[in-house]
């Protein structure tokens, strides 16, 4: 059975092939227009001979008619037994009879006689002395003519004339050998020269239907030979054109797949597909993998437009290749793969590269270089990168598990200060896997209300007197327990959970100091913004609505902005601050002395606060250089009319010091830590101990 519908299968597939299936066509037309023509032939013939014997027969039957009118009449045979015999005699003649007007048989020949084939009273003969009609007759072995006798008019008997049928046999038998040779011929000749005459006809669509197979298996073949003539040559062209020009269109969708439009590096899906070449699919390789990210690159985007950007990108893409190329190419085993990874990431691969040191080495020279100016028309810009960097297989089996450990690695350069490389290490990892856990537990942690507001007392330095506070964030988780702003804040921020919590920072510190207003205490709140925050197109409409709903005073509220976000956008971050400002809200410059402002940023904007950040009062005894920069804010405040909020007082001397400057405020834990409500409400109500070295008068509420 197997076998049966194997051959099937074959028969399917030959007859599948187009000059089979034309030459089984062929075939079948050739066959059945011989048989057709060779049964017109047969019938022609058969017709001939039937009308022969029926005319041959009529033509006796006449003659033995004339002949026997008298002798009928007389009653004298005698005459006609003679004739009748000699008839016979003749090869296609059975036998001869004469009846008499009554039907009944007066002479015949001696066969007839003798056999007794012919009956006293013949039916037939009953109806042609009735009807005066012959008669034909036709049997297997003869033809029968039945003629009348007529005297003037009147049947006085009848004859009949039996014609064998021999030759008709004959006939058929010449015809039916006649087509069995004509279909020999067929068979032998014309069908085989059909067949080959159908192969060279059709080859040609052969060869573009397996070329078509071939091409939807995904196998093109743009050398196919043409070799036919006309239509079919013409249609081998087609095809050999569509295979060339579908071959170059997919060419060019491959590049455009794994080639960066932009910088006409390697794309990130190349990038992929090289990587699990070079680690996953190489168990004893080696090398290293450098994770590029160009730092603050967005706020190019923003100043000067993502055609600017491009353009910078092209550049620097172009200077990291370079100079992976120059200076990791003596250290590799095979040429450093360069790819763009995404957005302004930057991966390269260097197989065989194991030295750390060398690494490092030369990892922080091409950082240096990247960071040099790169003009673009009339415009000089710089973008520096951060780099991590991880080694396989140390760092990783799967070119994944590399890549995300020189991920970690970079992100790590970020936050030590930017500019930099770093390599990959376990407490790396330990950290990462540490920060996934905060951000999980993050997710839930205002709905679950684990986040509290503490709040810092901010003393007047000339009466010693709270005069408000800060409020400030804090999380207590029941697994992780107490963490520290420094570790949540920026996962809050990346996540972009940060406008959320910032609100209800916002809107608890509110009510928490309306409490206290009701009970007479004038205090002042102060509440951090952060950067991420000004992100939001709706900063301003919703820090206005949280305002509203609260019924605070809005002049004692200030909002301190960190330098850093100010200095990012200027202009932006003054289009949300402005209407709040014009509310009556105050605003202080956060953190003053850290990042990049410039004393003409600074006189422009509408803040009426300076911040002097903790780490200029931590070193002012021990460093005279702190010591100046210090007095040297203080003193520029007060010529721009804005008062002074020194942060981190935790010593006598710092607090003699920074009144006798002339700070107007100061916070810090030689007063009290960042405490929950209910602990500041008792300072307000109570007011705070003496400190040791400092005057009771001075630090009473």
């Amino acid at each position: 059975m197997k076998k049966i519908k194997v051959l099937f299968r074959h028969m399917q597939t030959a007859y599948g092939r187009v000059f089979i299936r034309s030459s089984a066509y062929l075939i079948f037309l050739m066959i059945s227009f011989s048989m057709i023509m060779a049964f017109i032939n047969y019938r022609d013939e058969m017709q001939a001979v039937e009308d022969g014997l029926q005319r041959a027969a009529m033509g006796h039957a006449k003659l033995i008619a004339g002949l026997s009118v008298d002798t009928v009449e007389r009653n004298d045979f005698t005459t006609l037994q003679p004739l009748l015999e000699a008839l016979v005699s003749e090869p296609e003649v059975i036998a001869a009879a004469v009846f008499s007007s009554s039907g009944q048989l007066v002479v015949s020949d001696g066969k007839l006689r003798s056999t007794g084939n012919t009956p006293a009273l013949d039916p037939v003969v009953l109806d042609v002395l009735e009807t005066a009609e012959p008669v034909v007759g036709q049997s297997a072995s003869s033809t029968d003519y039945y003629g009348p006798v007529l005297r003037d008019g009147t049947v006085v008997g009848a004859v009949l004339v039996k014609m064998s049928n021999e030759e008709i046999q004959t006939v058929r038998t010449e015809t039916l050998l006649r087509c069995l040779v004509l279909f020999g011929i067929l068979m032998v000749a014309f069908v085989p020269l059909g067949t080959y005459l159908m192969y060279r006809s059709t080859r040609g669509i052969s060869r573009v239907t397996q070329a078509a197979n071939e091409a939807a298996q995904g196998f093109l073949d743009p050398n196919m030979v043409v070799d036919a003539d006309g239509e079919v040559g013409e249609l081998q062209e087609a095809f050999k054109a569509m295979a060339v020009n579908l071959r170059k269109t997919i060419k060019h969708i491959e590049y455009l797949a794994h080639v960066d439009g932009v910088t006409q590096l390697p794309n990130r899906l190349k990038f992929e597909n090289t990587a699990v070449q070079l680690i996953d699919l190489s168990p004893r390789a080696k090398g290293a993998l450098l994770f590029f990210d160009l730092d603050r690159f967005k706020m190019i985007n923003d100043m000067h437009g993502h055609v600017v950007g491009d353009e910078l990108l092209k550049h620097i893409a172009e200077r990291i290749r370079s100079l992976v190329a120059e200076f990791f190419q003596p250290y590799v085993t095979s040429t450093p793969f360069v790819a763009r990874f995404a957005g302004d990431e930057f991966i390269a691969v260097l197989p065989g590269m194991t030295d750390a040191e060398k690494l490092m080495e030369l990892s922080e020279t091409i950082i240096e270089k990247i960071g040099r100016p790169v003009r673009i028309g009339p415009l000089s810009l710089i973008v520096r990168a951060s780099m991590g960097i991880a080694l396989y297989p140390q760092d990783g089996q799967r070119s994944e598990d590399v890549l995300r450990s020189a991920d970690m690695a970079m992100y790590r350069s970020k936050e030590e200060g930017r500019d930099q490389a770093t390599i990959f290490n376990e407490k790396i990892r330990e950290e990462a896997l540490e920060r996934q856990k905060i951000e999980r537990h993050l997710m839930n942690a205002l709905d679950n209300d684990e986040l509290r507001v503490f709040y810092q007392p901010k003393i007047d330095l000339t009466s010693g007197r709270i005069i408000g506070s800060e409020a400030l964030l804090r999380w207590s988780n029941p697994e992780l327990g107490n963490v520290p702003p420094f570790k949540f804040v920026p996962i809050a921020e990346e996540c972009g959970l940060m406008t959320p919590i910032g609100e209800f920072v916002l809107r608890k510190s509110l009510e928490d100091m309306n409490r206290l207003l009701v009970d007479g205490h004038d205090l002042k709140i102060a509440v951090n913004v952060a950067p991420v925050q000004f992100q939001s197109v709706y900063f301003t409409d919703r820090t206005l609505g949280i305002l509203g709903e609260s019924g605070f005073p809005l002049d004692r509220l200030e909002l301190e902005i960190t330098e850093s976000s100010v200095m990012d956008d200027p202009q932006r971050v003054m289009g949300q601050i402005l209407p709040i400002k014009e509310e009556g809200v105050l605003l202080a410059i956060d953190d003053f002395g850290t990042g990049y402002s410039s004393l003409n940023t600074l006189a422009t904007m509408p803040f009426d606060t300076i911040k002097i950040d903790r780490s200029f009062v931590r070193d002012m005894a021990e460093d005279e250089n702190q010591r100046a920069i210090v007095q040297l804010i203080l003193m520029m405040a007060r010529q721009l009319k804005m008062k002074t909020v020194v942060e981190g007082i935790e010593t006598p001397l710092q607090f003699d010091q920074l009144r006798a400057w002339g700070a107007t405020y100061a916070q810090g834990y030689l007063w009290s830590p960042p405490v929950e409500y209910d602990a500041f409400a008792s300072m307000v109500r109570n007011g705070l101990e003496p400190s040791a070295g400092i005057d009771a008068s001075v630090v009473s509420h």
